[in-house]
């Protein structure tokens, strides 16, 4: 799985292991690789992190050290974090730098070691939905055999991880020492047999565990207050190739003291040889580039329906206007920003769902300015475009319910916005500028060619020859004229009324049947 014979088989151990050996040439220093999670985990982070991961195994680091300090975030995006974790050669350390809490605390239990640094918290690993409330039974069944199956893989107690994950659990310390999971009906058994335990985590309350505890459960590994300290505890070694794992031909060890000493007496002293220490290693920070920072930024859902709200009402208004301007242009921009963040977060298959959702814009412009009425062409436009949007949703959360949440709040939005630019935007200073406001009047001395002639017209009545879009023709009077709707647009064969004369310019309204 991750090396053949005689290749290296690095695991991290304390420099205590370095002066038995009688030292370790410094000739060549080992690499670290740090990566900060220092915010809300989302797909965003995911993306960055596997950047770093896969940054760290071009340059052949020694060591990835995850600097730990979130509140947690999606769970879909802690599990592509741990899976990369997983799969890499290259021993893992999180260093709980403040908390790890939810999400964090899986991704830190998925390292070979997990050092923190005094008054740090780790746990409160339970799932919970867009609105902040608890998750139904299969959500938090599946966490809880997620985070149970990554502690066991590092060798960490699976109870005390379940316990960050399920209420339900009451965790106890036996007499022996053991800490276990008892489901309520165990306990009171237990209790009932006399069998004498002190519950560490009653139910109704979810495992966070502090520096102290998470050290005496045997939780984490080690303390260290800074980074410095904390590498100057490890080495690399090498295992004599007859006592690799024989399962997975490796061997990907990182541990402190007491496993050590454990290790050894498997192994025997010789069996162990020390190559490196990390005490004087080359520390190379994975940095978050302002690339990165936009992709957090742009993915996150509230901006994400932001952007699109922005998009479609942009566009709404471009197409209720003649011509071809800001709002269009705006629309655009927004919407290309929303599709290329989500580009960036390599979400499958983007490039052809951006493609999607042009195409369906495509067929709305097709069926306002060309094709008469409203039927297959826009219907089949708005699905494709709304379909694009919720996938995109979809796999940046990966989670059908709430994709179709952001989705509402995205279409509810630019409702919204659009009502609200209909009332207030043509009564706005910026817009006054933008329009012409001139009215060339006869009283000022302005006549236009035949002006006369389509004034008779005023107040008169008849019926729409073409869809007016706005502009469009109308038989009114047994006379073919150009007219412009001064509404909404009119269908084909519609009863129109004349309102109003300028010139050659004639405006007319629907009238009511």
């Amino acid at each position: 799985m991750k090396s053949q014979k005689n290749l290296l088989y690095c695991s991290l151990l304390l420099i205590g292991c370095l002066l038995m050996r009688g030292g370790v040439s410094a000739e060549d220093n080992a690499l670290v690789y740090v990566i900060d999670i220092r915010t809300e985990i989302g797909g965003g982070v995911s993306t960055y992190i596997n950047k770093g991961i896969t940054k760290a195994e071009d340059v052949n680091a020694d060591a990835i050290i995850f600097d730990v300090d979130t509140p947690g975030g999606k769970v879909d995006s802690a599990i592509k974090i741990i899976r990369a974790i997983q799969e890499t050669q290259i021993p893992t350390i999180a260093f709980v730098n403040r908390q790890a809490i939810s999400a964090g605390a899986m991704i830190s239990a998925a390292c070979d070691q997990i050092v923190m640094t005094s008054g740090a918290t780790i746990g409160d690993s339970a799932p919970v939905d867009a609105q902040g409330n608890e998750a139904g039974e299969k959500i938090v069944t599946y966490i809880r055999g997620t985070i149970r199956s990554t502690a066991e893989r590092q060798g960490r107690n699976p109870d005390i991880a379940e316990a960050m994950v399920d209420k339900r659990l009451i965790l106890v310390r036996l007499e022996n020492g053991d800490i276990i999971k008892l489901r309520p009906e165990e306990y009171f058994n237990e209790q009932d047999a006399g069998t004498r335990m002190q519950v560490l985590c009653a139910e109704g309350e979810l495992l966070t565990l502090t520096t102290r505890q998470a050290l005496e459960y045997g939780f984490v590994d080690t303390q260290a207050e800074n980074l410095s300290e904390l590498l100057a505890q490890y080495q690399i070694v090498e295992i004599d190739e007859n006592y690799r794992d024989d399962e997975n031909d490796v061997v990907m060890i990182a541990l402190t003291e007491d496993g050590i000493l454990g290790r050894q007496e498997e192994l025997g002293t010789d069996k162990v040889t020390p190559i490196k220490s990390l005490a004087n290693a080359q520390v190379t920070k994975f940095v978050v580039t302002l690339a990165d920072r936009t992709v957090f930024f742009i993915t996150s859902p509230y901006i994400s329906a932001l952007l699109l709200s922005l998009g479609g009402l942009g566009l709404i208004v471009e197409i209720r206007t003649p011509g071809f301007g800001i709002p269009g242009f705006l629309g655009l921009l927004f919407i290309g920003l929303f599709f290329g963040g989500h580009m960036l977060n390599q979400v499958p298959n983007a490039y052809i769902v951006a493609l999607i959702f042009v195409v369906g814009l495509a067929l709305i412009i097709l069926e306002v300015f060309v094709i008469p009425g409203f039927g297959v062409a826009g219907i089949l436009g708005i699905i494709l475009m709304l379909a694009s949007v919720f996938y995109t949703f979809f796999q940046s959360t990966d989670d059908f319910s709430i994709a179709l949440l952001w989705l509402s709040i995205s279409v509810i939005l630019t409702s919204v916005l659009a009502i609200l630019a209909t009332i207030f935007l043509p009564k706005s200073a910026p817009f006054q500028h933008l329009a012409l406001s001139t009215v060339m009047s006869a009283e000022q001395g302005y006549h236009s060619a035949g002006s006369q002639d389509f004034e008779v017209f005023l107040g008169k009545t008849g019926v729409a020859l073409t869809p007016l879009r706005p502009a469009g023709t109308a038989r009114i009077d047994n006379k073919r004229l150009d007219v412009i709707t001064v509404g909404d647009f009119i269908a084909q064969n519609t009863p129109v009324k004349v309102l109003e004369v300028e010139g050659s310019k004639i405006s007319v309204e629907a009238l009511e049947e």
